[in-house]
């Protein structure tokens, strides 16, 4: 959606899409344009629309209808905000007798023209195109959709969103940078900015943002993600898989599933052994880089393939080997097992994190022989 491209002239504002931060963002430009901030005490009123249940949903739109019919202070022009209504696409909520009713005299009311110098803003996730609301407002407004994107856009865009708010913060970072925290924090608009503020503040007064200063203060979106869950268990890092490993069980994620999931990231750790060791040609960064890819039907990104040659050098060829005999091992009692699934995984989990030790001694074996 562009602001920018808002005439001011209508009566009714219309915004929807996915993302929420966006969503906000966009509206508030136009609530500016139309109130100027001073006025805003008496010139704007914000009714807050994501309900819980019909009944606050059509409380919702019922104060709404009872604003727009408010004149406003000394006859200024007024703009309703009704942000965030989470009724107006095809929901049980949105189906209710409540919502249905009241939105109704809404439309009514967008249809017949609101009172002289009243404006009405709405900002919401979801709505049903063919529904009589979204008609009124686009006959008598103005309509901003949000363009729908597919998951390789999402984060596209997401990086091109972190190294705008990493300018606007005045940082210096690379193109490493900004991958890195879309592949911790998500394409969640709201997240990122919520990060990047963060690192703002953290690596103050140094301008220059670093790879450690990702890994110490972003969090992860995906915090309890089977990716994260392989990357804990490719970092060795047993206390942080095994929370990982409960917090998905408690999930419901399926144990077979986590384990495919292990199965694929030491795959991926034996080939970039093997491209590590010189003695092959590019054909195994070609088959990492396609499987890696999927049905996405593009290269991985390059941060990854150094978080996962970072991974694959904390094993030797041997233990690679053996990670993958128990990983299948585990994986066919899985499938044969009653109720021994999570004691499976925790074995399974503790032996692939755990070091191996010289036979004379207690020092770790090196690994990345």
């Amino acid at each position: 959606m562009n602001a920018s491209a808002h005439t001011g002239s209508a009566g009714v504002y219309l915004f929807s899409g996915e993302d929420d931060y966006l969503l906000v963002q966009d509206a508030r430009v136009l609530a500016n344009k139309l109130i100027p901030p001073a006025e805003q005490t008496l010139g704007l009123e914000i009714i807050e629309a994501r309900a819980r249940n019909a009944s606050e949903a059509g409380a919702s739109i019922a104060r709404c209808l009872e604003a727009l019919r408010t004149p406003g202070f000394t006859g200024a022009r007024k703009a309703v905000w009704l942000k965030q209504a989470n009724f107006l696409d095809r929901s049980l909520l949105a189906r209710s007798r409540e919502v249905t009713e009241t939105l109704a005299s809404l439309t009514g009311l967008i249809k017949s023209g609101l009172p002289p110098g009243n404006m009405l803003i709405v900002t919401s996730n979801a709505v049903d195109k063919a529904a009589a609301f979204f008609k009124a407002c686009q006959a008598k407004g103005e309509i901003h959709l949000q363009a729908a994107l597919k998951p390789w856009e999402k984060e596209k865009a997401a990086i091109a969103f972190v190294r705008s708010a990493l300018r606007n913060n005045k940082l210096q970072f690379s193109g490493r940078i900004t991958e890195a925290i879309v592949a911790l924090a998500g394409t969640e608009t709201r997240q990122l900015i919520q990060e990047v503020n963060k690192l703002a503040l953290f690596v103050h007064p140094r301008r220059e943002v670093r790879e450690e200063d990702i890994r110490g203060v972003v969090a992860s979106a995906r915090e309890s993600s089977a990716l994260n869950l392989a990357d804990a268990v490719g970092r060795r890092d047993l206390p942080k898989a095994i929370a990982l490993m409960r917090q998905l069980l408690f999930q419901k994620e399926n144990e077979i599933g986590l384990v495919m999931g292990l199965e694929s990231r030491f795959r991926y750790l034996l080939i970039m052994k093997e491209m590590a060791s010189g003695k092959t040609t590019g054909r195994e960064k070609g088959v990492l880089e396609a499987l890696l890819a999927g049905d996405k039907g593009r290269p991985p990104h390059e941060y990854f393939l150094k978080k996962l040659d970072e991974q694959a050098r904390l094993f030797s060829r041997q233990e690679l080997d053996a990670a993958r005999s128990a990983i299948l091992a585990t994986r066919l009692k899985l499938v044969s097992s009653s109720g021994l699934e999570e004691l499976l995984l925790e074995k399974l989990i503790i032996q692939l994190c755990r070091r191996r030790v010289a036979a004379r001694g207690t020092s770790p074996a090196k690994s990345d022989a």
